[in-house]
């Protein structure tokens, strides 16, 4: 079995240091690609131990688990600086707090970085595993004025494997993986349908993942049906086929199946980083909904010349140490129909 692994996560690690959490049993067939996606994870500068921080615990079981089956890149889905985005004034704190010391495990630094942040890392460097960061913005990421150009702009010259669209990216990966990371902000204010139209288009295949702070499948927590409206309609301008569509900001986990046609064949709601919230009702089939930290994982597995994408969702309980948990594992296939798997990633 050839695989190529994407990861989602939420959270940060502790202070400088790292600690294991007890990951699944070891996967060695991992292959050439994979992604950590990250939503809700900015958790404020505060008091308190950081290591029981929930941001922390979770980035914990994060670099646990591509310790057992090794990753290949960072999808941040928004809110990645509460409460109100990033300021000048304080920016490298704020760096170092919600960036540097939860994902050191995983960070290139460009020479300024180096200079400014990498004492705060705790990693020496021939122990990291450096991949790059694709990420989006999250409504508290627009609360002060500057926060988006701050993290567009001037993040990249301290972090070198930052990378975050000005509106739209596609990011062709291997194994025939085309990842469209959005800003779902302005789509909210009614802007942009047109950029996301022609990254679709633009866009490689055959397999599509859609990335963004805003979930279009109707969790039942202040879900804007005009913005899901916009995006179904860019998906359908564009007349090819999503088969997962990624997003954040409802603070749970969730996997909710698409309705066919203009829609995701599979929503992955991963914005449990550094809080929780109830699940909400949905008039939608929800397959699996937890008010619980944690990430998910995507795996592309190539197996007996059918390809499909293999999403597990990992919960991690307070207890630090406790390790993760999958707590759901399900499977999209190239033509869009998913199916649950009985077990976690081999």
């Amino acid at each position: 079995m050839k695989r190529i692994a994407l990861v989602l996560i939420i959270g940060c690690a502790v202070g400088g240091v790292l600690l294991a959490s007890r990951p699944p049993a070891a996967n060695p067939a991992v292959g050439p690609l994979s992604l950590l996606v990250l939503g809700d994870t900015g958790q404020p500068i505060g008091g308190g131990l950081p290591a029981l921080r929930p941001q922390r615990q979770v980035a914990r079981a994060v670099v646990a688990e591509d310790e057992r089956a090794e990753v290949h890149g960072l999808v941040l889905l928004g809110d990645n600086f509460y409460p109100d985005g990033l300021e000048e004034d304080d920016m490298k704190d704020r760096m170092r707090s919600n960036v540097v010391a939860p994902y050191c495990h995983f960070l290139r630094f460009t020479s300024r970085g180096r200079g400014s942040l990498e004492d705060d890392c705790g990693v020496a460097e021939a122990r990291r595993h450096p991949v790059p960061l694709y990420a989006v913005l999250g409504n508290h990421d627009y609360g002060e004025r500057e926060s988006p150009m701050l993290q567009k702009e001037v993040v990249p010259a301290y972090i070198e494997s930052w990378r975050m669209p000005d509106q739209v990216d596609v990011h062709e990966l291997p194994g025939g993986v085309s990842l469209i990371a959005f800003q779902s902000m302005p789509l909210v204010r009614g802007k942009n349908e047109g950029q996301l139209v022609r990254a679709l288009r633009d866009s490689k295949g055959p397999f599509r993942i859609l990335a963004a702070h805003h979930p279009i499948a109707d969790p039942g927590n202040g879900h804007d049906p005009k913005y899901a409206r916009r995006v179904r309609g860019a998906i359908t301008q564009a007349g090819v086929p999503v088969h997962l569509f990624l997003a954040g900001h409802e603070h749970n986990l969730q996997l909710i199946a698409g309705e066919g046609g203009e829609d995701a064949a599979l929503h992955v709601i991963s914005g449990a980083g550094s809080d929780t919230r109830e699940v909400k009702g949905t008039p939608r089939e929800r397959l699996f909904g937890e008010q619980s930290l944690g990430f998910a994982r995507i795996d592309l597995i190539e197996q007996d010349d059918e390809a499909s994408l293999e999403v597990t969702v990992f919960t991690v309980p307070t207890m630090p140490g406790a390790g993760h948990k999958v707590g759901a594992h399900f499977r999209v296939g190239l033509g869009g129909d998913v199916r649950p798997v009985a077990s976690g990633p081999e």
